[in-house]
């Protein structure tokens, strides 16, 4: 079985997630599903997204994020295509994810559904 990747999903980091999510609800009609008080799935955006609203978690810029069918795999080839591994992999609602950044700067993430 090939393993397939395809950027499936954008994570918008934010210092204060209730007041991106309100802007985004005005500028863009835009529609939310909540996760707990910091996490809000943004619906009807043209791309899978979420608004992480936990200031202690907030990167600088926005996270695109990898869908997988094999995190393992994954991780081995992120690695030795020259990656470094910024959050090692953990569980979260509906999958498992870790994080790494690519040689040129940018933050990303590779996950794997539960499902």
């Amino acid at each position: 079985m090939s393993v397939t990747y395809q950027i499936d999903y954008l994570e918008f980091p934010s210092k204060d997630g209730l007041k991106t999510r309100r802007f985004f609800e005005e500028a863009f009609d835009w529609s939310f599903v909540s996760y707990g008080p910091t996490y809000h799935v943004i619906e009807a955006a043209g791309i899978d997204a979420g608004i992480d609203g936990d200031a202690g978690e907030a990167a600088g810029a926005p996270l695109p994020v990898v869908r997988t069918t094999d995190l393992e795999a994954a991780q081995r080839a992120v690695e030795f295509a020259g990656g470094v591994i910024t959050r090692p992999a953990f569980d979260f609602p509906g999958g498992r994810r870790f994080h790494f950044r690519e040689p040129g700067g940018c933050e990303m993430a590779v996950w794997v559904s539960s499902t």
